[in-house]
């Protein structure tokens, strides 16, 4: 065998490797994704129109009722979106109502956040204005009836005005804390 006639086979063989690897990665990026998701997207399971819900407590009074123009479920993370959501707490002499444009209950069901142009109306007894409050965010937890919000917050009550960077109440403690930077005017 002459000299002539040797072929070098390496810089061929790296050509033949880099082809190769060029149509495997090629191969790799046209495969569609595989998500783990259980067979379900994020499609709506139900959707109910004119939605109106009433939860007792053990003695059979009135605890709180759930009403909303459209109620959408969402299997996949087991969520429940609300337009036009209503909720009224019960109570022998202060019934609270919570308005907003649109709330998402948690998969458990024991949290309600309502969302955009958020009001709330406690009447006042002895005849007293009510009160209101106004926001864009409130976290709801009926059956422990608390409230939380870490959004600007204004209530009102005839003419008294406060403003807050937040709150946090309790109803059944009768407790009411505002946070941030809390202004108000007092009649």
């Amino acid at each position: 065998m002459s000299n002539s006639h040797h072929v070098n086979w390496l810089p061929l063989g790296l050509v033949l490797l880099l082809a190769f690897l060029s149509l495997w990665l090629n191969q790799l990026t046209h495969r569609p994704t595989v998500m783990d998701n259980g067979g379900f997207g994020h499609d709506p399971d139900y959707i109910v129109e004119h939605f109106d819900a009433l939860t007792f407590n053990t003695t059979g009074q009135p605890q709180y009722r759930l009403s909303a123009e459209r109620m959408t479920h969402y299997m996949d993370d087991d969520t429940t979106v609300l337009e036009q959501p209503f909720l009224q707490l019960q109570d022998k002499t202060t019934p609270t109502d919570i308005r907003a444009l649109r709330a998402q209950i948690s998969g458990d069901g024991q949290l309600v956040h309502f969302l955009n142009q958020v009001h709330i109306v406690r009447a006042a007894p002895d005849g007293k204005a009510p009160i209101t409050l106004n926001t864009e965010y409130l976290k709801v937890a009926p059956e422990q009836r608390t409230m939380y919000t870490n959004h600007p917050v204004t209530l009102r009550q005839g003419a008294s005005v406060i403003t807050a960077s937040g709150l946090n109440a309790d109803d059944r403690q009768r407790l009411l804390s505002l946070f941030g930077e809390v202004r108000g005017l007092y009649e």
